[in-house]
Parts: C-alpha cells; structure tokens; sequence
C-alpha cells in the first residue's frame, strides 16, 4: 500500500528537482506558515501571543515576510507587534542575566551550551524561539523520517538530485539506522565528488580567458551549487 501522507506527496515533487529535497520541503512548509500569518495578522489573537513569546521571527524569517507581493501592510502589522513586546520586556531582559557569568564568558557558554548562532545565544533563556523555525524544524523531522522510511524509492531520485545538503546529511545520520547510513554515504560521496568536478571546470575556464572549449551548465552552477551543498538552500530574496 502506498504512503498518502501529505511528506510523502511533498517529498515525491521535491526529490525530482535539483539540490536538497529536505530544505525544499522546510522552505515550502515555512512560505505557506508565513502566508497564513500574513493574512492573519490583524485577526488572529494567538498570533499576537506568539511574538510576545518570541519577540518576533528570526532575521532569516522576518526577511522573507518581505517576499510576499502585496503583504507589506501585513508584514508592517506583525513587526509592530514585535517590537512593541521587545520594548515592553526589555527590563526583564536586562535582567535575566543576574546571576550568570558576566561578560563574553555568559555568552559564550550559552552559545557552547546551545550551539544556536551567536546573536540568538545572547537573548535571555524566557524569549521563546523563533515560530516560523520552530514549523521548520518539525518538518525537518518528517522529511527526514520519511526519507528513512523509503529510502529504497527515494535513493536513485535522491542521487540525481544531487544528494542531502551537509546540515540534513548530518541531521539524517542520526536518525539511520547503519545500512541506511551506508547508502547515503555512498549516495553523497557520489554525488559531492562530481560536484567537485564540476567546480574544477568552473575554476579552470574562468583562469582560462582565451579557452575554446564553452563551460558545461552543471559547471557554470558549480559554485551556486557547492554554496548550497555545503550550507543549505535559503533562497530568500527581499523584493
């Protein structure tokens, strides 16, 4: 019997498509949130809740609130939000560090502790985190997990996709159970190895002004295409 689950429906359209399956599936989960929210901005009480929580969306995620045509006005609404609960809570985050080491020594055992990016290790522990990762994450979970579960179906695709970006690579072995593990190391070996290639090309012609030869197109995206590799796939882009 076949999944109907709608990860499985959503990784079967990603995993066809070049680059990570699992950030597109994140970034497809996180733009419809993102959507909804927009829309809902002006009504929806619990939504006012949340950024009290959260004091707003990360830097990535409130950028992208940007990126819907049209949601200006709305993006406007939810930052006021935002910023009217960072002003109300500042005193309480002045000093919600009483008591902890003072100085870069707090920061940086709240960042070894946490291993979050260095701006959000220095926000005080009662600030929840960021709702739009937070959806992320989830759906990191069920892709990965769903990945695993039909690793048989999705190992060619995946493969020609150009295999898992690092942070779902490293995300995935934990969850892969040592045969598992096995063919995606040989899947991204495969794969990262001709991407080298490629970027060898890539670097080859353009030293090589006066070269006759034209650069192939997975060399001319050599680079874009490490980049992501190596990092992840975040195509945000403020309009």
């Amino acid at each position: 019997m076949s999944d109907t689950t709608a990860t499985y429906q959503q990784l079967q359209l990603h995993i066809v498509k070049p680059g990570c399956p699992i950030c597109a599936l994140c970034e497809a989960a996180v733009e419809t949130y993102l959507d909804t929210l927009l829309w809902e901005s002006s009504t929806d009480f619990n939504l006012h809740n949340m950024l009290n929580a959260s004091l707003g969306f990360c830097g990535r995620h409130s950028r992208q609130l940007l990126t819907f045509g049209g949601q200006r006005l709305a993006a406007a609404v939810i930052e006021r939000a935002s910023l009217l609960a960072a002003t109300r809570r500042l005193p309480e985050i002045a000093t919600a560090s009483e008591g902890l080491p003072s100085g870069w020594g707090r920061i940086r055992q709240l960042w070894a502790s946490s291993k979050v990016p260095l701006v959000q290790s220095t926000l005080s522990p009662y600030v929840a985190p960021c709702p739009a990762c937070v959806r992320q994450s989830a759906e990191e979970v069920r892709g990965l997990e769903m990945l695993l579960k039909h690793l048989d179906e999705f190992a060619a695709p995946l493969q020609k996709a150009g295999g898992l970006c690092l942070p779902h690579f490293n995300q995935i072995t934990y969850l892969a159970n040592a045969t598992q593990r096995a063919t995606l190391l040989r899947i991204q070996q495969q794969v990262w190895d001709d991407l080298a290639q490629h970027l060898e090309e890539f670097i080859r012609k353009q030293m090589d002004h006066h070269h006759k030869d034209p650069i192939s197109e997975p060399g001319r995206l050599a680079l874009e295409r490490t980049i992501a590799a190596l990092t992840g796939e975040f195509p945000v882009r403020v309009r």
